[in-house]
């Protein structure tokens, strides 16, 4: 029952929406602008989505993407902690209220690690990000 919910979570957190708490510059964002793939492993099979991080307005804003949600979500809570970068989100599953919380930690240059967590480590995905 958690390995489902976890995978339509995932999808769901890529298609609600997502408030923002902070607003990141681009300029502290750094490296961390561009496209990027994200590989995360499920215990359904490996995961992949694309994100782009773009300047908004003089703000970081990103867009993700899978082949499971064809639209993109803009994403527009995302901060800095140390060099980690942490996008947050929020979503309903079924009438079930989650938080949802992208970390990217770099890992040398132009790769990251990236932790996929829902509700504060109920469900957790780990993976890697390669800067396209």
């Amino acid at each position: 029952m958690a390995r489902l919910f976890g995978t339509v979570a995932l999808a769901i957190a890529l298609s609600a929406g997502l408030g923002a708490a902070q607003q990141l510059s681009p300029s502290d964002a750094g490296a961390f602008m561009g496209s990027w793939s994200l590989m995360l492993d499920s215990p359904q099979g490996s995961f992949e989505q694309t994100m782009v991080l773009k300047d908004d307005g003089g703000k970081v804003v990103a867009e993700l993407s899978n082949q499971m949600q064809p639209e993109v979500q803009k994403v527009t809570d995302v901060s800095k902690k140390g060099d980690d970068l942490i996008l947050k989100f929020a979503g309903n599953f079924q009438g079930n209220p989650f938080d949802a919380a992208i970390t990217l930690t770099p890992d040398g240059t132009d790769k990251c690690k990236v932790t996929f967590d829902i509700n504060g480590g109920q469900f957790t995905m780990n993976g890697t990000g390669t800067k396209k």
